[in-house]
């Protein structure tokens, strides 16, 4: 006779479970299989010696094929009949091992007879580490682990098994393997569970290939733990083809500082910032389209407000291979001025915090600032991993921009600077900011006001480009 029992999950009222029954006797027998399914956990069988292990959160129940014992975590628990096994699935008595898993491995779960439900456990509070993602990058997988506790990264044990699991082991970590289990993976990571220790938690991630060693760090004040997976190492040929596909510089995106509701810089004349770079980067985009074949993305076109982390998510999603980012200067100091290119890094001197600040103060108007909560110039470098790849291009690029804007304009050279501007985060391609002027210059606001003057900026940038796209993939010819 077949029948089923209900699952219930009291913390998760939309989750739902039917386990499928049948009686051998007067002993009413559920698929373990079934069992493991519903809550999310890991299970492996042996068939050579009939065995099975269930992978809870709490433990490992080890079942063997008509047997009146189940071992959980090394001791026994005595069944009122056998196990079955039919060559594939194992089936326990329901009632009596529905006992024994909420008294050890599901503590509190408890079997309802009027209801024919077997309850979960009511509380999963006390858990620190809890659901995974994954995001795909240009040069590899990032793995975001949400947790609600900071660990000390340094004691963060990782390694990757012969049989391709990068394990990661966290001290003073309690995962919540049923949420890590319904985590969604993809990219380098097949799937993922995790396992408590004594004094640690236990991360696994089935990796689709081999790859180095991963970067682990945690970001948003102990938000998120993060995994930085590096593609692997193609072999030579593969690798050369994979390259020049990826230098060949096909989509270059254009980001106008500021726009909308956010002016940035206003000089003494009362010309805006916005209205300067928005020009700029128009007459940017309409040399590129007209004398070249390359597709020309802008991360606004108009005079609308797009929020710093916006602008490099429209340039990852749009496959762009370079992000330029245009903004006019504004400073105390009436004197200075000149043009000057910026690298993402954590700033260096005075005067760049004090640049950096200014840009990034945009943040305020967003509708939702707290992703760029708790930027530490640690956290800065940790962060943007996916990028830093592209830093020896970043600067080479850089140069280029000064070189060319020197040869045009009758202005200073500043040279090549860092400091980190929330904008470029999470760019992953080469990115620069280029900072063409002072609005807070008297000369330099007249001359920004001239369509003549800009479109001398704009050549500039464009020819850089040129040059820059040339080298690169020069580069990539002479390596094949």
């Amino acid at each position: 006779m077949a029948d089923e029992i209900r699952v219930i999950f009291p913390n998760q009222p939309g989750h739902r479970a039917t386990l499928n029954t049948f009686y051998r006797g007067q002993v009413e027998y559920l698929n373990t299989a079934e069992l493991a399914e519903a809550f999310s956990i890991r299970y492996y069988v042996n068939n050579a010696v009939q065995k099975q292990v269930l992978h809870f959160r709490e433990g490992e129940v080890k079942v063997t094929a008509f047997s009146s014992f189940v071992i959980i975590d090394d001791k026994s628990y005595q069944l009122p009949a056998p196990s079955y096994f039919d060559g594939r699935d194992f089936y326990l008595p329901a009632r009596s091992f529905f006992r024994i898993l909420g008294s050890t491995v599901l503590k509190g779960a408890t079997f309802d007879e009027s209801r024919r439900a077997f309850i979960g456990p009511r509380s999963l509070l006390g858990y620190n580490i809890h659901r995974a993602s994954v995001e795909e990058k240009r040069n590899g997988t990032l793995i975001r682990v949400r947790t609600s506790q900071i660990f000390d990264a340094a004691n963060i044990v990782r390694y990757i098994t012969d049989n391709g699991w990068l394990v990661v082991q966290i001290p003073a970590g309690k995962v919540d393997t049923l949420e890590l289990a319904r985590s969604t993976m993809g990219g380098l990571i097949r799937n993922a569970w995790g396992r408590q220790l004594d004094n640690s938690a236990e991360l696994r991630f089935k990796l689709n290939e081999k790859v180095p060693l991963p970067e682990v760090f945690q970001v948003d004040n102990g938000r998120e733990l993060h995994i930085a997976l590096r593609n692997p190492v193609r072999k030579k040929g593969n690798r050369t083809e994979e390259m020049r596909k990826l230098w060949y510089l096909n989509t270059i995106v254009i980001d106008a500082g500021h726009g909308g509701k956010d002016a940035g810089t206003t000089g003494r004349g009362g010309l805006q910032e916005k209205t300067v770079c928005l020009d700029v980067a128009l007459r940017l985009g309409k040399l590129l389209k007209r004398r070249t074949k390359m597709k020309v993305v802008y991360t606004r076109d108009e005079d609308v407000f797009v929020p710093l982390f916006q602008r490099t998510k429209i340039a990852n999603e749009a496959g762009g291979k370079l992000f330029i980012s245009i903004h006019v200067n504004g400073v105390k100091n009436r004197g200075a001025r000149g043009f000057e290119t910026w690298l993402l890094a954590p700033a260096n001197t005075p005067e760049a915090i004090e640049i950096a600040q200014r840009e990034n103060s945009v943040i305020a108007l967003e509708e939702s600032n707290h992703r760029y909560r708790e930027f530490t110039d640690e956290t800065l470098i940790l962060s943007t991993m996916a990028q830093s790849v592209w830093m020896k291009e970043s600067e080479t690029l850089a140069a280029q921009v000064q070189q060319e804007l020197a040869a045009r304009l009758d202005s200073p050279n500043r040279g090549v600077k860092q400091a980190d501007f929330y904008v470029l985060i999470g760019a992953t391609m080469p990115n620069v900011l280029v900072e063409i002027g002072f609005l807070s210059n008297r000369i330099e606001e007249k001359k920004l006001g001239q369509s003549e003057y800009r479109q001398r900026i704009s050549e500039g940038i464009y020819n850089a480009i040129l040059k820059f796209k040339k080298q690169q993939e020069q580069a990539m010819a002479s390596n094949q």
